[in-house]
């Protein structure tokens, strides 16, 4: 492997877990709620920060991903991440994957284009969603698109699917993803678990350690304040915290996170207003900092 320009800076600390930047923690001061949400920081600059904070793993978004591949190319991209020693990438994010109509023309379209950046790129795993429209949700229908999607990616490059519930979506909590996934039956569909979702669904984190963890395909930290800013999903896009300095219980969500016995690598979502207007080197390494500290506890 050629050698990572930068790498003298890359973190000291040692740790025995490993991190995934979500797609948020390195986008910089992007437009994360409007129809654009492309990051203005140059990809290797995004991949760089990461890798310097301590990462191990990079995450990065649909738009950003098209961008990648008209702008570098994915065969350039993966060369990208193999030159700075990047072990996990993670796609994000499939929404409506279980709609009908337009809708899921729509969907349909975007997961091509996420299956075939896949199989480029050697992916780890890929988050998918509900409806950010609300409504009850299909479980049945569901499980049926779910479990064929899990077969696509799986036959595209053997990467993983979370299900990711969001209490502002369809599937609001990690109960009814659980349903969903089980029901669907496939080995690499499991359910994404985020502390910030867990919570805004009312769920107590203790809660988290009863569930199957083969059924696990991925967990995320962040943080929140007790309350709720504007809507849910303004509170989730613009006022989350450094684990530790809101008032989400961390450690025990990661204490009952280590209980299912899960040992994959943990992502780090930070997403905010404040975040979005730090130097992208300080907020990401800050990001793996308040982190880590929980996990090493």
């Amino acid at each position: 492997m050629t050698a990572r320009p930068g790498a003298e800076q890359v973190s000291e600390q040692v740790s025995g877990h490993e991190l995934i930047a979500a797609c948020w923690t390195t986008a910089g001061a992007c437009d994360a709620m409007g129809p654009d949400d492309r990051s203005p920081v140059p990809i290797r600059e995004r991949v760089a920060a990461a890798v310097a904070a301590g990462f191990a793993g990079f995450g990065i978004g649909y738009l950003d991903l098209m961008e990648v591949e008209r702008t570098v190319g994915f065969a350039a991209f993966r060369a990208l991440l193999d030159e700075y020693g990047v072990r996990y990438l993670e796609l994000e994010v499939l929404d409506q994957f279980h709609s009908t109509g337009e809708t899921r023309a729509r969907s349909d379209a975007k997961r091509a284009d996420l299956l075939r950046a896949a199989e480029s790129l050697g992916a780890l795993r890929m988050k998918s969603i509900g409806s950010v429209a609300g409504g009850e949700v299909d479980i049945e229908r569901a499980a049926d698109d779910f479990g064929r999607l899990c077969e696509q990616a799986k036959a595209a490059s053997g990467m993983s699917v979370g299900l990711e519930s969001m209490p502002f979506t369809d599937i609001r909590t990690p109960d009814v993803a659980l349903e969903i996934v089980s029901r669907a039956g496939q080995a690499n569909g499991g359910i994404f678990l985020d502390i910030w979702h867990v919570a805004r669904a009312g769920l107590d984190v203790s809660e988290v350690a009863s569930l199957p963890v083969e059924h696990i395909a991925g967990v995320e930290i962040d943080d929140a304040d007790a309350e709720v800013r504007g809507t849910l999903i303004e509170d989730t896009f613009n006022e989350r915290r450094f684990p530790g300095e809101g008032v989400l219980d961390v450690q025990g969500f990661v204490d009952a996170v280590a209980k299912t016995g899960y040992s994959g690598p943990w992502g780090v979502e930070m997403l905010s207003t404040d975040f979005r207007a730090m130097p992208v080197r300080d907020a990401t390494r800050r990001a793996y900092d308040t982190t880590i500290r929980f996990l090493d506890r």
